[in-house]
């Protein structure tokens, strides 16, 4: 409370409320629903376009903002600045999460409840004791959360190391992966605007795990009731820090193979036979 008895307003707080007033623009004419997915989706292509264009994506893209008229594709951007300038207010926090509760996406028929954020923080200290010894063993470490909704876990965790003095968008690859593909594009959006490697994977994580080297993810396979598992890599994963890592692990699988493979030829047992050849021509060890 001020002084003057009235509530206080949290930075970025004034950007929520804008962003919800741009928002209910839309929702004359399209389902709130609706709106939210859209918006969702066409911030995420804005973001992985530029370091990791798919064709499909862009198809996409168009064909969600052909849907709306002029005058409403311009509310948009306009609200993708709002989420941005509270990022920039807030610095960390799970601000897609906290507008999906508020504008009552989690309802019951989808049985969506994002934890706290202020709980998400307390979970990712005590999940994390010493984490630059962890990186002193080889320069950087993973953090996933494999049913991650908008991120609250990852973002807390980069929070954390953010106190801890450790450089996360050097040090910290993030991995991601929900089965539900609106709300793993929150979580894209949130680690794009926050500037942390790593990607993001829509996809079941009991039946489609990331598969492949954490710096080299492949997507799951399909199967009869899954899709192939779709993978959306931030901008920061492409840096020139992370580009180093990854070539550098390369040439040091390649190198393990080719060591694995001569250690395999080595180890098959050799003989010196002394074959004689008998009357008939034939050859034998007798």
């Amino acid at each position: 409370m001020s002084r003057r008895g009235q509530v206080a307003i949290r930075p970025g707080q004034e950007q929520r409320r804008e962003f919800i007033n741009l928002f209910k623009k839309l929702c004359y004419k399209y389902s709130d629903w609706q709106v939210w997915q859209d918006f969702i989706y066409m911030a995420a292509a804005a973001l992985s376009q530029p370091c990791d264009f798919k064709e499909e994506r862009e198809k996409e893209y168009l064909e969600i903002i052909n849907k709306y008229d002029k005058s409403e594709q311009e509310i948009f951007p306009q609200m993708l600045a709002k989420i941005v300038r509270s990022f920039e207010q807030e610095q960390f926090a799970d601000i897609l999460g906290d507008l999906y509760m508020q504008l009552e996406m989690g309802n019951k028929w989808k049985g969506q409840f994002f934890t706290p954020y202020h709980i998400s923080v307390l979970m990712a200290k005590m999940s994390a004791d010493d984490v630059k010894s962890e990186i002193d063993k080889k320069g950087y470490m993973t953090v996933s959360d494999m049913c991650c909704g908008g991120g609250a876990m990852l973002i807390a965790f980069a929070e954390h190391c953010y106190n801890e003095k450790v450089n996360y968008q050097n040090h910290v690859l993030f991995v991601a992966q929900d089965i539900d593909p609106v709300v793993a594009k929150m979580c894209y959006v949130q680690m794009s605007l926050l500037g942390m490697p790593g990607y993001v994977i829509i996809g079941n994580s009991i039946t489609q795990p990331p598969i492949g080297h954490v710096l080299f993810p492949k997507a799951g396979k399909a199967t009869s009731s899954t899709p192939e598992a779709d993978i959306w890599y931030t901008s920061s994963y492409f840096s020139e820090v992370w580009n180093c890592r990854r070539v550098a692990t390369s040439i040091s699988m390649i190198t393990d193979s080719l060591i694995e493979k001569s250690e395999i030829r080595e180890e098959v047992p050799t003989y010196n036979l002394s074959l004689k050849e008998n009357t008939s021509g034939q050859y034998s060890l007798f």
